[in-house]
């Protein structure tokens, strides 16, 4: 029992986040390059490596579906998403920034219409 919980609480929280779609959102208001925009996904860049690699695993699953097949990713790179403030006793507390990784994607063919 012991070691289900174990590893269900190492499988939580690793997933990456599809920020922007590749081709952007679909509208009549949108710009006439909506259609070029390249995708963008992030994922929480801390803690065990082995939940690290999980939620980049993760990225590369979505940017696979989000373009229907292969892609190329243009540019990634990290960005401070805030943090948590843990108290220390009584009266003190540490901010422990948060760093998420983001990656810009590009689809290798264009993605159909949805």
């Amino acid at each position: 029992m012991k070691r289900i919980l174990v590893v269900a609480l190492a499988m939580c929280g690793c997933s990456a986040a599809m920020v922007n779609a590749p081709g952007g959102q679909r509208s009549a208001f949108a710009p006439i390059n909506e259609a070029a925009r390249p995708g963008v996904v992030s994922y929480l860049n801390q803690g065990a490596g082995f939940i690290v690699r999980a939620r980049r695993e993760d990225a590369y699953k979505q940017m696979h579906t989000a373009c229907g097949g292969p892609y190329r990713i243009d540019a990634e790179g990290p960005q401070a998403g805030g943090g948590v403030v843990t108290a220390v006793g009584r009266g003190s507390a540490i901010y422990t920034p948060t760093q998420y990784w983001y990656i810009q994607f590009s689809c290798a063919r264009p993605v159909a219409a949805q």
